[in-house]
């Protein structure tokens, strides 16, 4: 193994941690009607659809 395939698995490993951390703060969502606005959506979080969380800007 040469240092560009060394380096090239320390970036990926870094990318891997990064990309687990940023899931981590990602909440689960339940399928349903957002209490907003009505619509059906796959993932609401805290019972609002993406579109309304962005609109109010809701965590």
């Amino acid at each position: 193994m040469d240092e560009a395939d060394k380096a090239q698995e320390r970036i990926d490993e870094f990318l891997d941690d990064a990309i687990e951390a940023a899931r981590g703060d990602i909440p689960e969502g339940v399928p349903g009607e957002c209490d907003l606005c009505g619509e059906w959506t796959s993932r609401l979080i805290g019972g609002a659809c993406a579109p309304c969380r962005d609109k109010y800007k809701l965590d």
